[in-house]
């Protein structure tokens, strides 16, 4: 079952942050998300939709224990942001997709 849920998102789900957690790299991670729109880099690293499933690849890097790049995502999610029109912090959308983050860790 994992060895078919690894090949399905490996496969499907290949963006570029799931790369950098497959690496479990921290620059690959940062570099990765870099390149996300404004109000879009929380949910680059909280979901991928890998046909009819959605994944987080913060809880599979936790899973897979790739914890430099989980450190890296929860660290980037806890930043603050901002444009000319507003500020972001992904800690809301952190906590409404993983309610029991604190609980995994």
């Amino acid at each position: 079952l994992i060895s078919r849920m690894l090949t399905r998102v490996i496969n499907e789900g290949s963006t570029i942050v799931m790369k950098a957690i497959n690496m479990n790299s921290a620059k690959m991670l940062k570099k990765a998300v870099g390149c996300a729109p404004r109000g879009k880099r929380a949910l680059w690293m909280l979901n991928v939709q890998v046909g009819t499933q959605s994944i987080s690849p913060l809880m599979w890097a936790i899973e897979t224990g790739s914890l430099e790049s989980a450190k890296a995502i929860i660290q980037d999610l806890l930043t603050i942001r901002a444009d000319r029109d507003r500020y972001y912090y992904g800690m809301d959308i952190m906590f409404e997709r993983h309610s029991d983050i604190v609980k995994r860790l």
